[in-house]
């Protein structure tokens, strides 16, 4: 089963709804495959793909916190939090299912992507599907790659030499 978990709490600095998803997969949501920060009018709500259902100990948290919380895995399970920041929780983890939109932070196979890498390796060993501009041999990795899902795939866009 695959659940998406949609977070807002009104970032309208993508740096840092950048830095919160990282921080929340590294503590509280560190069994994520892949978190995505999003940008919906000028607010940048965050994505989490988990393969289970976030505990109810977890979902406290964040309404604690004062996030916009959707839990989404195939029908809308939950909607919590304040009004104003749900509904953008929501896009964000609609958008995450179906691939449309999102820059993901976190995705399989980041970790082992250090240094430069050829365009084969990267699609061959990671959840990414496609690399622009078509052509590039090989990409420098850092570690810092962000992809961002076009059209139901995961793509990264290389700066152009």
């Amino acid at each position: 089963m695959t659940t998406w978990l949609g977070l807002n709490a009104g970032h309208d600095d993508p740096r840092t709804a950048d830095a919160t998803a990282v921080a929340l997969y590294e503590s509280l949501l560190f069994h994520a495959h892949v978190v995505c920060v999003h940008s919906v009018g000028d607010h940048h709500p965050m994505s989490f793909r988990l393969t289970d259902d976030p505990s109810e100990n977890t979902l406290s948290t964040l309404i604690e916190r004062g996030y916009g919380v959707a839990v989404h895995n195939g029908s809308l399970q939950r909607l919590a939090g304040p009004d104003h920041l749900t509904r953008d929780a929501l896009r964000a983890a609609l958008a995450h299912r179906d691939r449309r939109e999102g820059r993901a932070l976190r995705f399989p196979g980041q970790r082992s992507l250090r240094g430069r890498y050829g365009v084969s390796d990267i699609l061959t060993f990671s959840a990414i599907d496609e690399v622009l501009p078509h052509g590039i041999k090989s990409v420098d990795a850092r570690g810092d790659l962000q992809p961002s899902f076009v059209d139901g795939r995961l793509v990264l866009v290389c700066p152009e030499v």
